[in-house]
């Protein structure tokens, strides 16, 4: 006994230790978060400066700056209040957590006025510019909150020289492309690892833009620079505190910058790519992007593809491993819905009157029905609305090829008379599909696409008249391997397509059938019982059984054998004879 209250005591006091721990990280947590918050800087302004009326002043000069085509209209003083509210009452904004609102329509509305007086060529968009420029920059770099930094590193990368020409379609052209301090800004934002990953991030979206509209006019260091750190992110892991999906989304933008960047002759990017989309541990993410991107290369996948049969198979498997998950997640769904518990019933059934409630259904029942003497057979007006689903289907199956606007009851019933119900001889269209099919549809079609394009240039499962993709570079032989596979992929995609499969258990069932066609190319050897994986094993009650010995149904296998110890079985320890109050 004084053992027990001793080990008692003793899991008393180690459960009060890790109470005590639990407290203290969780101070820890929100003192750090205190920390945190306060080693951010502040830009202070006179108080003089920041009234509402000297603000909407400023703000009026820039729009001044902006707007006006006189440039007599530019004054001193107008440039002066336009560089005020710029370059320090926006960044006094943007700092300022407590006006955290205001920060996205007043950026806004500077980019639509810097764009709006580019294109109409005003005198005073280049003092605009070097404004926004100033005062971006400044918060960009210094230490504010990073919704701030981030927003700022954001407009930075999307201030143009030179706006997009939609008259004769020409792109805008960055000024990071042309403007070697903003690149050398964007670039170090990028480069710091001890940065905000947010604020890397939003450096690496600016880049991404800087080198899709503006490589003709980079400098070829420039250019040689953003292909090495590119490179280094497509070949370097995850960090320890980046969540790997993330990762994969941000070398999603490196596989961008290096084909803009690239020289057409340039095989180095074509080859990463193979590699990275056939690297089974790299995340669908960007192994499927890099697959879809070879879609655009020709050349540059010359002498590149060593093993055409492995990089298909490869693929293949990635179609396979897609759609095996789409099918564990839909019967993870029907087990969820297959669980569900029923309400107890309404107290009422037990004090009730049976007599009302059969006057309720005999009042029902002499309802009037339909026009023209079609009655509901008996059938109540919450069981016509709430269990007669047979009308919904009957009405679903009738393709009406006009509305019910100008059709009188006459008409109506006069198609359902001697001529058989003349308008339901066209084939049913299909039903409204249930969200869980769409989505899965629209998943595996995306990887198919990406796949096919990669192959052949064409994300239809169809050779075009001017192909790319792999098939650009293979010899005769791959190209035929190319051609088969395709041939092949093509059923499985009209199949994912086919909108006659307008409910989940029809869905499910092709999508077992696409499993087993996905496999042949993958080269994934299904057992037997995997032929049938579409069978649950569930008990009659909704309750799945897991496995576990004893939890089968009788006669499954798994049941105890017969002849096996006392001790073994599952009611072992328990006294022999009857229970105490059995009886």
């Amino acid at each position: 006994m004084d053992s027990a209250n001793g080990g008692q005591a003793s899991n008393h006091q180690r459960a009060k230790r890790i109470w005590i721990l639990c407290l203290v990280m969780v101070l820890c947590w929100l003192l750090s978060g205190i920390a945190s918050a306060q080693q951010y800087e502040v830009i202070n302004l006179p108080a003089a400066a920041v009234t509402p009326e000297k603000i909407s002043g400023y703000e009026r000069a820039a729009k001044t700056l902006a707007s006006s085509r006189k440039p007599e209209q530019l004054t001193a003083d107008v440039k002066r209040n336009a560089m005020i509210y710029i370059e320090h009452i926006v960044p006094y904004t943007m700092v300022s957590k407590d006006k955290l609102n205001e920060m996205g329509p007043m950026l806004a509305s500077l980019e639509k006025s810097l764009s709006g007086a580019q294109r109409i060529n005003n005198p005073g968009k280049t003092d605009l510019l070097k404004n926004i420029y100033n005062g971006m920059t400044k918060v960009a770099k210094g230490n504010y909150i990073p919704a701030a930094r981030i927003n700022a590193v954001l407009v930075l990368g999307r201030l143009d020289s030179a706006p997009y020409d939609g008259a004769t379609g020409r792109p805008p052209k960055p000024l990071a492309a042309a403007y070697p301090a903003l690149f050398d800004t964007l670039v170090g934002l990028y480069e710091n690892e001890e940065e905000v990953d947010g604020v890397r991030a939003a450096a690496l979206q600016s880049l991404h833009r800087v080198a899709m509209y503006g490589f003709p006019t980079m400098s070829a260091d420039n250019k040689a620079k953003l292909t090495q750190l590119m490179t280094d992110l497509l070949d370097a892991p995850a960090p320890a505190d980046r969540d790997p999906k993330a990762h994969a989304y941000l070398q999603r933008f490196a596989v961008d910058i290096l084909h803009y960047v690239s020289a057409p002759e340039d095989t180095t990017l074509g080859k990463q790519l193979i590699s990275i989309s056939t690297n089974e541990e790299q995340p669908d993410l960007i192994a499927l992007y890099s697959a879809s991107q070879l879609g655009d290369m020709n050349t540059q996948l010359e002498g590149q593809v060593v093993d055409t049969q492995g990089v298909l198979k490869s693929w293949s498997r990635r179609a396979f491993d897609t759609v095996e998950s789409e099918l564990k997640r839909l019967k993870a769904l029907d087990r969820t819905s297959a669980m569900a518990v029923k309400q107890p019933p309404s107290p009422d059934t037990f004090l009730g009157v049976k007599e009302d409630k059969k006057k309720k259904k005999d009042k029902s029942r002499a309802g009037g029905g339909m026009a023209g003497g079609m009655g509901m057979g008996g059938m109540g007006m919450d069981d016509a609305m709430m269990g007669g689903m047979e009308m919904d289907g009957m009405m679903d199956g009738m393709d009406m090829g006009m509305g019910m606007d100008g059709m009188g009851m006459d008409d109506m019933m006069g198609g359902m008379g001697m001529g058989g119900m003349g308008m339901m001889g066209r084939m049913p269209a299909a039903k409204p599909q249930p969200p869980e099919v769409s989505l899965s549809r629209r998943r595996i079609t995306s990887v198919l696409q990406q796949l096919l394009r990669g192959a052949v240039g064409s994300p239809l499962a169809e050779i075009p008249d001017t192909p790319s993709g792999l098939i650009s570079a293979a010899s005769e032989e791959d190209q035929k391997v190319l051609t088969s596979w395709v041939d092949d992929v093509r059923p499985v995609a009209e199949a994912i397509n086919d909108d006659l499969l307008d409910d989940k258990k029809k869905w499910m069932e092709s999508l077992e059938e696409q499993r087993v066609a996905l496999a042949k190319l993958a080269g994934v050897e299904l057992l037997d019982g995997d032929e049938d994986a579409g069978q649950d094993d569930r008990r009659p009650g909704g309750l799945p059984t897991f496995g576990l010995p004893g939890n089968q149904a009788p006669g499954l296998p798994g049941d105890l054998p017969g002849g096996m110890p006392a001790g073994d079985a599952p009611d072992a320890g328990l006294p022999a004879g009857d229970l105490p109050g059995a009886n």
